[in-house]
């Protein structure tokens, strides 16, 4: 059904005479089951179906670039499309480009079988196991919760020939336990996107959750240490990472935003990085990326050395080098050049030793929001839940006081990196311990 859609769009850029162009086409489903307290409360079923169209300009040494989105297939609006984007393409002009050509893309396979063949069984399977292990914790109460399952489904045509199509799978849960005791009242409220079944650990996850819940009934705001030893988690480090792959980027080296160079000590010895658009069990993970190109797994960061940079289409003809695969396309249909899916590696030390090695420090479990400036790195975000370690083990609960730094320099000051590794979201991470972080209360 897809292909006869693009096809009809297709038709219409033909019948204009429209030389260079490109449609990308999204199919969305999802499922999903919304909870008050342990009962379900809303099951829903929806599709979304859109498309992107971009139209090229060339001229002497620059090219325009128009770019459009719709959900109407109505020959009349799709002519309209048409229309507008190719103005568009006349008066936003850009530097020299062109829509990549046919180029070998590795077969892999990024959706669930039992997903596709059974999505709303699933959901009900998994949901009600989240519901069940909820119900198994003591002194916490479910206040809400949501269970999603996505099934997409993503087209890329262009002028050049390049006909591309992938289908992947993926799993959204939102929930909040609260604990309540001698009139104090908390609450944990968690989400995130996961690739693989395997990765809910609904049972472990759960359980955390509530002892969460728990200990921070009883947390304590944290004393201040402007040189404090500061453990992340691999959830609270995705959330921190982001500068790190931006600084990476052609368009960060072409814009002069970024001045590291290749070769350049960006890290600890005990640092290294990967942009792995292959990662199995990554969110980003396709074999093509938003152009068209091949993703690749890229060396970024080599024993705290920059080893490589991140290229799209653009960039990669900009700075003479060849695209990576490192094109994204945000909600508008602009080509973003950016980090697929952050795979650090593994350190030398498991988590319990990396603790019991450390006498006076703090690990972090959940911050408020940790937005790091893109550019300069720096941050400052409050706590929400962690604990102190001291004398080499996790002891009393914290909340609220304030973690601040710079990632750019806390890369450079990693103490410890664990063996053990979590996937969170776009990136697979080991639990790291920073040196040097300022702590206020």
């Amino acid at each position: 059904m897809s292909n006869e859609k693009l096809n009809l769009i297709e038709s219409g850029l033909k019948k204009e005479g429209i030389s260079e162009y490109e449609i990308y086409l999204v199919d969305q489903k999802l499922y999903e089951t919304i909870f008050l307290k342990t009962e379900p409360d809303n099951e829903r079923q929806a599709s979304n179906f859109e498309y992107f169209l971009r139209i090229l300009d060339q001229k002497a040494d620059e090219t325009g670039i128009g770019v459009i989105n719709s959900s109407s297939l109505d020959p009349i609006q799709i002519e309209k499309n048409i229309d507008l984007c190719q103005k568009l393409s006349k008066m936003n002009t850009s530097s020299k480009y062109s829509f990549p050509g046919k180029v070998k893309i590795n077969s892999i396979n990024t959706a669930d079988e039992k997903i596709l063949n059974d999505p709303v069984g699933i959901k009900k399977e998994l949901s009600e196991e989240l519901i069940s292990e909820a119900r198994n914790q003591k002194d916490v109460a479910t206040t809400f919760g949501r269970f999603r399952i996505h099934v997409n489904q993503a087209y890329l045509r262009n002028s050049n020939g390049v006909d591309l199509n992938s289908l992947s799978t993926s799993i959204f849960i939102e929930y909040a336990l609260k604990a309540q005791k001698g009139g104090k009242l908390a609450e944990y409220w968690d989400f995130g996107y996961f690739k693989e079944i395997d990765h809910l650990k609904l049972s472990k996850r759960v359980e955390n959750w509530a002892k969460i819940a728990k200990d921070t009934l009883i947390a304590e705001i944290p004393k201040p240490n402007n040189k404090a030893i500061v453990v992340f988690t691999p959830g609270v480090l995705n959330e921190a990472i982001s500068p790190v792959g931006f600084h990476s980027t052609g368009r960060a080296h072409y814009q002069k935003i970024s001045s590291t160079n290749i070769g350049d000590v960006v890290a600890s010895d005990n640092f290294t990085m990967y942009d792995n658009g292959l990662l199995e069990g990554g969110m980003n993970t396709r074999a093509w990326d938003a152009e068209g190109n091949a993703r690749q797994k890229t060396e970024v960061i080599s024993k705290g050395i920059l080893k490589n940079r991140l290229y799209d289409q653009k960039y990669a003809f900009l700075e003479k080098m060849n695209s990576t695969g490192n094109a994204r396309r945000d909600a508008n249909g602009i080509i973003v050049n950016g980090v697929t899916n952050y795979d650090i590696a593994a350190g030398d030390i498991l988590l319990d030793k990396m603790i019991s090695n450390i006498d006076d420090g703090y690990y972090i479990n959940k911050f408020s929001w940790l937005n790091p400036d893109q550019i300069s790195g720096s941050f400052g975000v409050e706590i929400r839940n962690g604990y102190y370690i001291k004398n080499g083990e996790l002891s009393t609960p914290i909340k609220l006081g304030n973690v601040s730094g710079n990632v750019l320099e806390m890369i450079k000051n990693c103490l410890f990196i664990s063996k053990e590794r979590e996937f969170s979201g776009n990136a697979r991470l080991p639990y790291i311990a920073f040196l040097g972080l300022n702590v206020a209360s």
